[in-house]
């Protein structure tokens, strides 16, 4: 690397220190934070008890002046109880069990070391999603809730009540099977909610609210809202290009060739958390004996596609999202779902290959795939005539798919930013025998949004994973055990 690279990588990497140290330090330090934001509520709460024993001694204006600004105390301390968690997420230890092992028909739900683990054996969709839905209920009720006063009560987006044309529209081209798991899904939460006790206010969902959940992976290409309005091209390209450069993040995928194991696959999921979501991701082991493979995904509750996962072949895949123009048509499913689709069905990247061939998604997106003897990076509707474009894992070159989500956009190409590449060749170019897993820790690729931290390699069907909601890029990885999680059920 040359002397002015150097240069621009260190000013990068220096600079986006800045940027985050404070938020590092916040996500680092919750006990800290929760102190003084508790402090504050107290204070707040004392001076407006004080009101009732100091008015009889004080002025008017004191006595009214104390009231207020413990009024005001306390609003803003309990606020920022709420909105710092929001802002920067506060850490989430692994050792830290969330869930409550349990099982029922068609699925269990249950904690292998600190990694929780919900294996759905039965190949009629609904009974998995039924399953899912039942044993996964606390978390789905506490999600459900959190997104939708942050996207619908405070970002205004529609909800799924007010886009029953788009979601009708979108049911015609998802496979009937996906549709059948999230009608289990939600008869098996409402059955969890049934058993609740009245004063936890189970938050009432539906299918359509679950299917909008799934179009969040699509949502820098796709408004739902501005599909059901059917608003001016002008109007839905503008929407489009804020979303694009508000957003300052994305997800990292980089491969290499390891000539003991293979291909390695490290990988960083960005998915806003708003607090809640690192913390109550786990592996779903999904189980078939239909004639689709077995897998292991990262996944959250109430959510049935796949953003990153292995099959029983050992093919790999994970996604990126992109701004990659608006779509306007339903040409295709869902990314989570063709994701899905490729894992379920798919021994080879070749495979996936053909299956591209015959079936679209949605809209652009990076589809990154590996097995035991080829890696690519597949960029849905980004090439010329809005046609998919390939790029290959090459002898000595990692193979690197880092979303490009920074402005200004000369700092970006089709799939990278600039700022992250700068990093990530450097740290292959001054490596010193440090595992690839360390990539995943670096400034940029590791960030705010950093949910889901993943390393797998095909050849030796190893599945690693680190949750946390923020900075996850950095969290310890815990083992999997993949071999017999993969293995044919025996229990349909």
């Amino acid at each position: 690397m040359s002397i002015e690279s150097k240069k621009s990588v260190q000013g990068v990497s220096q600079e986006l220190t800045r940027l985050e140290q404070v938020g590092l330090w916040i996500h680092e330090h919750p006990t800290t934070i929760k102190v003084l934001k508790v402090a504050g509520l107290v204070l707040g709460v004392a001076l407006i008890a004080s009101v009732a024993l100091t008015a009889p001694i004080l002025a008017t204006s004191v006595v009214i002046g104390l009231g207020f600004t413990g009024a005001l105390l306390t609003l803003a301390s309990s606020v920022a109880l709420f909105a710092l968690d929001l802002i920067v997420p506060p850490h989430h230890d692994m050792k830290h069990h969330l869930f409550k092992p349990n099982q029922c028909e068609g699925g269990r739900l249950y904690y292998q070391g600190d990694v929780p683990v919900l294996s759905l054996d039965s190949d009629d969709p609904f009974k998995a999603g039924k399953a899912h839905g039942y044993l996964c209920g606390e978390a789905i009720n506490r999600l459900s809730k959190r997104f939708d006063l942050v996207l619908h009560t405070l970002g205004g987006q529609p909800r799924a009540d007010r886009l029953k044309r788009t979601l009708f529209a979108m049911r015609q081209i998802i496979p009937t099977e996906y549709l059948r798991e999230m009608e289990g899904l939600v008869q098996g939460y409402d059955q969890w909610a049934q058993e609740q006790h009245w004063w936890q206010f189970s938050k009432k969902i539906t299918v359509d609210d679950v299917l909008l959940l799934h179009l969040i992976p699509d949502s820098l290409n796709f408004q739902p809202g501005a599909f059901e309005s059917a608003l001016r091209k002008s109007s839905v390209e503008t929407e489009n290009r804020n979303i694009s450069q508000s957003i300052a993040v994305g997800c990292s995928a980089v491969i290499e060739r390891d000539s003991r194991t293979g291909f390695r696959f490290a990988r960083n999921m960005d998915w806003p958390s708003f607090g809640l979501a690192g913390a109550y991701s786990l592996v779903i082991n999904r189980k078939h004996t239909n004639g689709l493979l077995n897998t292991v995904e990262v996944g959250m509750p109430g959510f049935i596609g796949t953003l990153t996962g292995m099959n029983s072949e050992g093919l790999s895949l994970a996604m990126n999202v992109c701004s990659g123009g608006k779509t306007s048509a339903l040409r295709g499913m869902p990314a989570s779902f063709y994701n899905r689709s490729c894992l379920e069905k798919c021994r080879t990247v070749e495979d996936v290959k053909r299956f591209t061939h015959h079936q679209s998604p949605l809209g652009a997106y990076h589809l990154t795939v590996a097995d035991r003897d080829q890696a690519e990076s597949i960029h849905f509707y980004q090439s010329n005539q809005n046609t998919h474009l390939i790029r290959r894992w090459r002898k000595n070159q990692p193979l690197s798919t880092l979303n490009c989500r920074y402005s200004p956009e000369p700092n970006c190409a089709m799939h990278y930013s600039v700022e992250r590449q700068k990093l990530i060749d450097a740290f292959f170019q001054d490596r010193n025998n440090r595992p690839l897993e360390e990539v995943l820790s670096l400034p940029y690729v590791n960030n705010w949004l950093t949910t889901h931290r993943v390393v797998m390699e095909p050849k030796t069907r190893s599945f690693r994973v680190a949750f946390d909601n923020a900075f996850a890029g950095k969290a310890p990885l815990h083992e999997v055990p993949s071999l017999r999680l993969l293995q044919t059920s025996t229990n349909n």
